[in-house]
């Protein structure tokens, strides 16, 4: 007699176990992901100290901030990366310039960075399988006397592949400090060549220098989007490898 073997491809309860552990890990997944709160992961930035002296202020809402979601049928229902704000702008502007306290009167400048906007999306809404992250902030620089002495705006983007993660909690944890990091690079790389900032080092270093800044310097007084080979996208790039290669090798493992 002739056996019949049926695969475990072919078997419908097979694919029916197979699709229920999905629909169970991607409610698991959800349920994990309503309250986040964001550990910070920010590396030290490698960059040249400017001769300034800053003060970084940070208001009481900056200082505890909590996205809130408001809309009921979305996920996520609050993520909390308000230490985590303050570690990354800590790290870039303790590497970046010399802080010091708001009553220090050797101080050049004071900075208090301001969060405008946060968004994000999850697999289940866009139909892709990564988080995404989006951070926007402005940043007022301001003279000793508190009077404005520069005001812009810089962006951070980040995105987790669900191939790499376990949980929805650890995703939106992961790509939330990618676009800090983000802003971070941007930040440590532009700073110092904004032209309010090259004015306050070059009277610093030599105050008869000032004048050879032109006034039609082309810098931005915006931080814009970072270029494709900062930290953060290369990180992005990198997760979404090492993701897509982890898929391949789950792949070759249920066709044998």
């Amino acid at each position: 007699m002739n056996k019949i073997i049926i695969s475990p491809v072919e078997c419908p309860v097979a694919r029916c176990t197979k699709l229920f552990s999905g629909l169970l890990m991607l409610l698991l997944m959800t349920a994990c992901a309503s309250k986040v709160t964001v550990i910070a992961d920010i590396p030290t930035p490698l960059v040249e100290k400017v001769p300034l002296k800053a003060h970084l202020s940070y208001t009481e809402k900056f200082k505890n901030h909590v996205y809130i979601e408001s809309e009921k049928k979305r996920v996520l229902k609050s993520i909390d990366f308000a230490t985590a704000q303050a570690d990354l702008f800590d790290s870039i502007f303790g590497q970046l310039t010399t802080l010091v306290p708001l009553d220090d009167v050797s101080k050049d400048l004071i900075i208090e960075p301001e969060i405008l906007d946060f968004q994000y999306t999850a697999p289940h809404e866009t139909k892709l399988k990564q988080y995404e992250v989006w951070i926007k902030y402005r940043l007022k620089i301001l003279k000793p006397d508190e009077s404005s002495l520069a005001d812009w705006t810089i962006k951070g983007y980040g995105k987790t592949p669900t191939a790499m993660l376990t949980s929805a909690s650890r995703a939106f944890n992961s790509a939330t400090n990618i676009a800090l990091r983000d802003v971070g690079a941007q930040l440590s790389t532009r700073f110092s060549g904004q032209r309010s900032i090259k004015k306050l080092i070059a009277n610093k270093e030599d105050p008869q220098r000032i004048s050879d800044i032109s006034v039609a310097d082309n810098s931005s007084p915006q931080l814009e989007q970072v270029a494709l080979d900062s930290i953060a996208d290369v990180e992005a790039v990198e997760l979404e490898a090492q993701g897509a290669k982890e898929k391949n090798s789950e792949d070759v493992d249920d066709q044998q």
